[in-house]
């Protein structure tokens, strides 16, 4: 490790607050994330290729054979260059990206590499990259490397689905038209958004995530791990914009794109908002995150099932998209960049306009959160509006469980009772924040 650290300029340190987190200060969850989880998760791809190997070629065709093997070897090699800091390399693509990207490494400068450069560029690099590996092959370009972990997550969760769809089912049936009613249950469903992004597989580096229960039971009992919470004033946005559009930046499939998919129900079902737009990924991305073939895959497999009470809510979001209040946007390269997204509006203008047509922009999860931030370590209390730097096309919340080590908007002297508790409270995704800006 002694020689590890030398010759990486691993810090044996915590990363400095007012500065970006890096993955060469030893004490950090960067730190641990380039070195065990990343290369855990290429190891992973490569297993998973190699054992669906017969698969993928009766598929694609029998020229994708030499195409997976070449492609298992350069995993390889980009694995290599991760676990020995190597600089990030331009990326050759016709996804549109290339100049944005290969613009954004020249940059960098001096701190182009894995453990020198800012961890969001540098894990978001090599997502890109493995992407980038696919996309140079001929049979290849459209191969999923994370399809079969993702459907699990929401084929491992039907007892829960059922069970949440009972309980809206159960409140829809009764509502008795009340404003008050209906803002507190609209907050329970924020709630239960929230606590679904818990089901990360790039926190669990690809292992299966199974929910049992009733979610709805144990939102009372999570909310003394919800350590900021703007329910309220976020309830008061929705009420007052009724003729506007909300947006979703979506984060991961399974079960998480399930509960997106309840919330928006919910609020064209009572009437909340005029339309509900889904933004997802271009590309395969941090294992877990929503693709365009992850919606369909999930509208068509809740339709199918054999649940009716599951059917038939796939079926209503199957018209409500074909009705045009429920829709997905066009995918967008920007929410698979390296860039923050306080500089939205200079590298994506017509993006960030777009998003101020929204009333409101509900971010999920936790890599949304890190780039709102920008992965820099601002002091934990620093008000959320604050650390959004200047970046506020519209009133915007996140809903976010906690999984890497860095946060804001909380109270003074919290985090200190958190760390006594537990010194990992930050990385496990046990706590949760539910956080607003007004425009």
């Amino acid at each position: 490790m002694a020689e590890f650290q030398t010759k990486y300029n691993i810090i044996d340190e915590k990363p400095p607050y007012n500065a970006p987190l890096k993955a060469q200060y030893k004490q950090g969850f960067a730190f641990y994330t380039m070195k065990e989880r990343l290369p855990v998760i290429l190891t992973q791809v490569i297993d998973q290729l190699s054992k669906d190997k017969e698969q993928i070629v009766e598929h694609f065709g029998e020229m994708a054979r030499e195409e997976l093997k070449h492609a298992i070897g350069e995993i390889s090699k980009l694995k290599y260059e991760l676990q020995t800091d190597k600089e990030l390399k331009p990326i050759t693509s016709s996804l549109g990206d290339e100049e944005l990207w290969n613009t954004f490494l020249e940059t960098l400068g001096e701190e182009n590499t894995y453990y020198s450069s800012c961890w969001i560029y540098a894990e978001t690099y090599m997502y890109r990259r493995l992407n980038n590996i696919f996309e140079q092959t001929a049979t290849l370009k459209k191969l999923d490397y994370f399809q079969q972990q993702k459907h699990k997550t929401l084929t491992n969760s039907y007892g829960a689905i059922s069970a949440v769809l009972q309980s809206i089912d159960v409140f829809n049936q009764n509502y008795s038209r009340n404003e008050t009613e209906l803002g507190a249950f609209f907050i329970k469903m924020l709630k239960l958004n929230l606590w679904g992004n818990r089901c990360d597989l790039s926190i669990t580096a690809g292992q299966d995530v199974k929910l049992d229960g009733d979610p709805f039971s144990l939102l009372e009992s999570l909310d003394s791990f919800l350590i900021s919470d703007h329910t309220d004033v976020i309830w008061q946005c929705v009420k007052n914009s009724k003729d506007g559009e909300i947006d979703i930046i979506n984060d991961n499939s399974g079960y998480e794109l399930f509960t997106d998919l309840c919330l928006a129900d919910f609020i064209i079902e009572h009437q909340l908002a005029r339309k509900v737009n889904f933004n997802v990924k271009a590309i395969p991305w941090y294992i877990s995150d929503v693709t365009p073939k992850d919606m369909q895959w999930t509208l068509d497999t809740l339709s199918a099932h054999e649940n009716p009470l599951i059917a038939a809510f796939g079926k209503r979001l199957q018209m409500r998209f074909e009705a045009g209040s429920l829709d997905l946007k066009a995918v967008h390269n920007f929410w698979t960049s390296p860039m923050e997204f306080h500089r939205m509006q200079e590298f994506s203008p017509e993006l960030y306009d777009d998003l101020t047509k929204s009333s409101l922009i509900i971010f999920k999860g936790d890599l949304n959160y890190r780039k709102l931030l920008g992965d820099f370590n601002f002091p934990y209390t620093t008000p959320f509006r604050e650390a959004l730097r200047g970046f506020e096309p519209t009133n915007l919340c996140t809903l976010r469980t906690v999984k890497a080590d860095l946060i804001c908007g909380i109270k003074e002297g919290l985090s200190e009772q958190l760390f006594a508790k537990d010194d990992r409270w930050m990385v496990t995704g046990e706590y949760g924040v539910i956080q607003f800006a007004s425009k």
